[in-house]
C-alpha cells in the first residue's frame, strides 16, 4: 500500500517481496557501518516481519522508498516508536543503498515522514536517535530542521537525539 510519494520518491509499506533489496542493504559493511553489525539473512527476515506487524499494530513503521521514475528500491525511511530515557518517542529513521547516496533521497524521504508526523498523526514533535560519529545522518537531520536536543545512551551507544517541533519556525516541509 502506498503512504504518500514526494517529488521523486514513492514511499510505500514493506512486503515480502521487498526481502532481497533490505538483505542486499543490510548485508552492505559501508550501509551498515554505524550499526553494531552488518544483518544476515534470517535477521533480516526478522526484522521485515516486526516492520510488517507494526502497520497493523500503529498504522506505520519504517516504509519502503521506490524511485517513481524506475521503481527501484532506494531503502527505508519512516517513524518509529522507541522508548528513550522512559519516554515514549517518534523517531523519523532511514537508511538507504549505497548506490543512491548523495543524491537527496534520504533528506527527501525525511522531510515527507515528519510532515506525515505533524500532519496526520497529529504529533507534536519527532526525533531522529543518531550516533555522534554518524555525520551523513546528521546532516540529513539537520537539512529537516533538526537540532541536538539531548545526549543519551541507546541500545548501549552514545546517542544524539534530534528533535523538531511541528510548531517551530525551523520545520521546512
Amino acid at each position: 500500500m502506498v503512504i504518500f510519494e514526494t517529488e521523486r520518491l514513492r514511499v510505500r509499506e514493506l512486503q515480502q517481496s521487498d526481502f532481497q533489496g533490505l538483505y542486499a542493504m543490510f548485508n552492505d559493511p559501508l550501509v551498515m557501518r554505524y550499526y553494531p553489525s552488518t544483518r544476515d539473512e534470517r535477521a533480516t527476515q526478522e526484522w521485515l516481519d516486526r516492520m510488517i506487524g507494526y502497520y497493523t499494530e500503529s498504522g506505520y513503521a519504517l516504509w519502503a522508498l521506490d524511485r517513481k521514475a524506475d521503481n527501484a528500491f532506494v531503502g527505508q525511511c519512516g517513524l518509529l516508536k522507541q522508548n528513550v530515557d522512559g519516554q515514549q518517542e517518534l523517531e523519523i529513521g532511514y537508511l538507504l543503498s549505497s548506490e543512491h547516496w548523495h543524491q537527496g533521497y534520504a533528506t527527501e524521504a525525511a522531510r515527507a515522514c515528519k510532515s506525515y508526523a505533524f500532519e496526520k498523526l497529529g504529533r507534536p514533535y519527532v526525533i531522529s536517535l543518531i550516533r555522534p560519529i554518524n555525520t551523513p545522518s546528521r546532516a540529513v537531520a539537520e537539512r529537516n530542521g533538526m537540532s541536538v536536543w539531548k545526549k543519551t545512551v541507546f541500545r548501549g551507544y552514545e546517542a544524539l537525539v534530534y528533535r523538531v517541533d511541528a510548531k517551530s519556525e525551523d520545520a521546512p516541509r
